[in-house]
């Protein structure tokens, strides 16, 4: 297993939108703390863990941070712990990502990938990168779960979105992939299931279940590149 299994989770790692401004007359709707513990698993095989916090700040905006780290049999091929930290606030009941930063600790060589969103000037400002320009709803990989939860796919629907790595834009197009009941180690949940459409064989999917009675919770979510499934399994939760 890589190292960059675990980023990309949670893009969604390896592994959509929305917040409000300080002056917004509307409520949250997201919660004001939430804390989201996730089993990492690899094929049949527990790896790691990835706790996810979300936050609102008194002006109304909101940090999120993403900590991945290896458990198990991983730990004998890798102690690198992954980060994602960011900042976002909810428009019109939209997430509008503003700030995004992933790094690693642990690793013989520095990562470090940060994106600052100009939504005036329409312009992502990357550190040591090129400054491209920013999309309508486009979102960075750490603010996508919170946007899917405010604003998944409906029946039939399908949207593009334009999603940040803090160094790269790219866009992924993602549509509603129909329901179903699931049963977690936290219990049983009525979920939605949204899925990243792709064109040919090779390409890496990602399947996020969201629970539509618990606020959209993303339970769990999946990936699947060259023949491998990489899961990540919702065991805990604060503040919802």
């Amino acid at each position: 297993m890589t190292v960059r299994a675990f980023t990309a989770v949670t893009l969604l790692l390896l592994t959509t939108t929305v917040f409000i401004p300080a002056n917004a007359a509307e409520s949250p709707a997201l919660p004001a703390l939430l804390e989201l513990k996730y089993t990492l698993s690899y094929g049949d095989l527990t790896v790691g863990r990835a706790i996810k916090t979300l936050a609102r700040e008194p002006d109304g905006r909101y940090r999120h941070r993403s900590h991945s780290i290896p458990l198990g049999m991983a730990k004998m091929f890798t102690s690198v712990e992954w980060f994602e930290e960011g900042q976002f606030e909810v428009v019109k009941g939209k997430v509008r990502p503003l700030s995004f930063l992933e790094y690693r600790v642990g690793a013989d060589k520095d990562h470090r990938h940060s994106a600052r969103f100009d939504w005036q000037a329409m312009q992502i400002l990357y550190k040591g990168w090129p400054t491209v320009a920013l999309p309508p709803g486009a979102q960075d990989q750490g603010s996508f779960l919170y946007a899917l939860m405010l604003n998944p796919p409906a029946p039939g629907a399908q949207q593009s979105i334009h999603i940040s790595s803090g160094k790269k834009l790219r866009v992924y197009r993602f549509g509603h992939a129909g329901t179903a009941t699931l049963k977690t180690a936290l219990g049983t949940f009525k979920t939605t299931i949204v899925e990243r459409l792709t064109s040919g064989k090779k390409a890496e999917s990602l399947r996020v279940w969201l629970a539509t009675e618990r606020g959209n919770l993303p339970v769990r979510i999946t990936t699947l590149q060259r023949g491998e499934e990489t899961t990540l399994e919702l065991e805990s939760v604060r503040g919802l």
